[in-house]
């Protein structure tokens, strides 16, 4: 009796062909100050932290640092004090698709690929670095309206998935003169790494970030201080008729973790879309995508 499978565009590929090989490491007696001048330095959400003989020990992220701040530990505090373990990992070989199950199910950003010795990393593996696998394979594709011969043969190419079919509709929103204290509390009840911060006539004003509660860590502020001294701006929106294609390629350009979505006021925020949303899409970006997902 045959059997049948769901094919995606992820299907035959293999972490090898998406992971990083950057990783960045610290150690358990560093502090997280230095911790945090290195994930900045290389644009990074987490560390990789190791023991003495090299040998991986557990992993800190910008949710660990988040909840550091929170309960009031300095700065200067040793990342083994917060460091979660041990890393979450897969095998070069393994299947694309299974690592984003992983990632799902364990709730996690990123998968460290283990090497032959099990105690040595090769790798990271991101929602960003699967999403920029796709985001080239849909460029490529012969059906893509990117490329010149989109319109050849079988007339209009094929309609693209749109970012409404993708986004979450549930925003996590504060207010412009909460502090900080809130907006983490917030974020720690949610699975976005990211608040939207709303003036007191209710338009979007900027944006507070696990990235800029870890910056306000490492700058000293005091956790009572308003969002509107830490947020980030402009707010990065798009339209939820805007293709898929194209938020992707907005996101990894921008090396945005997310993007917000408004209707036809642009003030209107109705939705955001994270890596993960796109990611977990992995059915290609336009209905020539159809033949992937046939049982094969």
């Amino acid at each position: 009796m045959p059997v049948a499978r769901t094919r995606s565009v992820l299907s035959g590929m293999r972490v090898r062909e998406a992971m990083r090989r950057q990783m960045v490491i610290g150690r358990a007696f560093e502090t997280a100050r230095r911790g945090v001048a290195r994930m900045i330095k290389y644009k990074s959400d987490c560390l990789l932290i190791t023991d003495d003989e090299g040998a991986s020990a557990g992993v800190v992220t910008k949710t660990d640092m988040t909840g550091a701040y929170y309960v009031g530990l300095p700065v200067d505090t040793l990342l083994g004090e917060i460091m979660m373990g041990p890393p979450t990992c897969c095998f070069p070989d393994d299947p694309l698709e299974d690592a984003l199950e992983t990632m799902g199910r364990e709730q996690v950003h990123q998968l460290f690929v283990k090497g032959a010795d099990a105690d040595q990393m090769e790798g990271v593996l991101t929602y960003g670095d699967i999403l920029g696998l796709v985001y080239r394979y849909c460029r490529r594709c012969n059906k893509s309206r990117f490329r010149k011969d989109a319109r050849r043969g079988d007339g209009q190419p094929p309609d693209e998935a749109l970012v409404e079919t993708v986004m979450t509709t549930e925003v996590p929103t504060c207010g412009i003169h909460d502090d900080l204290f809130h907006v983490m509390e917030m974020l720690s009840a949610q699975p976005m790494h990211a608040a939207l911060i709303n003036d007191p006539e209710g338009r979007s004003a900027g944006v507070i970030s696990k990235s800029d509660l870890v910056m306000g860590w490492y700058r000293e502020v005091d956790p009572q201080t308003t969002a509107s001294m830490v947020m980030s701006r402009p707010v990065h929106a798009c339209h939820r008729r805007d293709s898929l294609t194209d938020a992707i390629g907005r996101m990894l350009l921008a090396d945005l973790g997310r993007i917000f979505v408004h209707d036809s006021d642009p003030t209107h925020i109705v939705g955001v879309m994270s890596l993960a949303d796109a990611a977990r899409h992995r059915s290609g970006t336009c209905r020539a995508c159809v033949s992937s997902r046939l049982i094969r």
